[in-house]
């Protein structure tokens, strides 16, 4: 039960720092600082946001393993995957941005919005399997 319980709040973490980045941090962002400044907020920002939804699905994807539920740990091995791949990806998008290379940037950052939302697709349908 305590497992259960565990897994419903790091499933929840992860779909929160996602839900309030989208919804509550970037649209003001973009509202209310000039391009340069954005710029340097997000490339200060994008690490940590990959990095903390890392370590959230790392002590998930633990407790998910020594269950009977073979479906259950290979949605949190994706889950913890794609949040590593976002993380990683970020230098060569940044790179990318700094070179002009606007179709590698394009494809990078294509990755990154892919990851987040399957990160949160997959924190949401774990959520829903640990609650049941």
């Amino acid at each position: 039960m305590s497992s259960q319980i565990a897994l419903i709040f790091f499933n929840l973490m992860i779909a929160g720092v996602i839900f309030c980045h989208l919804v509550l941090t970037t649209p003001v962002i973009f509202k209310t600082l000039k391009e340069e400044e954005v710029s340097r907020f997000l490339r200060a920002i994008f690490p940590r946001y990959y990095l903390l939804i890392f370590l959230l699905s790392l002590p998930a994807l633990s407790i998910l393993y020594f269950q009977d539920f073979e479906l259950s740990w290979w949605l949190g091995f994706n889950l913890s995957v794609h949040a590593f791949v976002g993380l990683i990806g970020i230098p060569i998008t940044n790179a990318a941005k700094d070179r002009g290379w606007d179709r590698v940037f394009s494809f990078s950052h294509g990755i990154s919005v892919y990851c987040t939302i399957v990160i949160f697709a997959l924190s949401i349908i774990q959520f829903f399997l640990s609650i049941d």
